[in-house]
């Protein structure tokens, strides 16, 4: 694993590849694509959730993406966060509000969870533990956006993934409700909206990378050599 620290995966492709070819953050990338072709594109400071069978995120600042210094901003899966009884060591986000997660309730409860994946269009009747997955998830979501909120004064959060836009509508509900119930004495309010293009995010925004590379405003902030330097 350590010789793919210093792989150079955007380089070797390009050398065998006639097309254009970016590295990007896969989130950063889904972002991208509900920035330029869903309905965020009105806000110019947004942080945006990614629910797939992990967690990630994007950020927009100034009316631009922003990959961060080595390409790995809002690592959202990451944010600690306090869990819902107050007691033991702060998880991180992504075990609370990632497609895995429902995926074991689902087998616990002996329920195929097969369908989350294979059609994130429509996962059918799995009832109870979707609810309670929505409840947790939403809490957890919450807590971050309090968090995100008092260090950046963002206009607004966007709640996308692999979910039908059902499970993204009420996902987002219930995080409204539960944000507007949390201590936030000396922040600004912000717009909790759900995302518009769902699973085909990523594929579309790094389909995209080419024209944003090119046309793009700031575009030297997205495409800069983040992770060369890093390393």
């Amino acid at each position: 694993m350590n010789a793919w620290r210093h792989f150079e995966a955007e380089s070797e492709i390009a050398a065998v590849c006639p097309y254009p070819t970016t590295l990007c953050n896969d989130a950063t990338a889904a972002c991208a694509a509900e920035f330029f072709f869903g309905r965020c594109w009105r806000y110019r400071d947004f942080l945006y959730f990614f629910i797939g069978e992990f967690l990630g995120g994007g950020l927009v600042l100034d009316g631009a993406l922003r990959p961060g210094r080595t390409g790995n901003a809002a690592a959202l899966g990451s944010m600690p966060i306090i869990a819902k009884a107050n007691g033991g060591v702060a998880p991180q986000l992504i075990a609370c509000a990632s497609l895995y997660q429902l995926e074991r309730r689902l087998e616990a409860a002996g329920l195929d969870s097969s369908s989350i994946y294979a059609t994130p269009e429509s996962w059918g009747e799995l009832g109870a533990q979707v609810d309670a997955w929505i409840e947790d998830a939403a809490f957890a979501l919450a807590y971050s956006t309090v968090a995100a909120i008092s260090v950046i004064d963002f206009e607004a959060i966007v709640i996308d993934g692999a979910l039908p836009a059902t499970v993204r509508e009420r996902l987002t509900a219930r995080m409204t409700q539960i944000f507007a119930g949390l201590d936030r004495r000396g922040l600004s309010d912000v717009d909790i909206v759900p995302g518009s293009i769902g699973a085909d995010a990523g594929s579309i925004g790094g389909a995209a990378l080419p024209l944003i590379k090119q046309f793009a405003r700031d575009r030297e902030v997205l495409f800069k050599d983040a992770m060369r330097r890093a390393s």
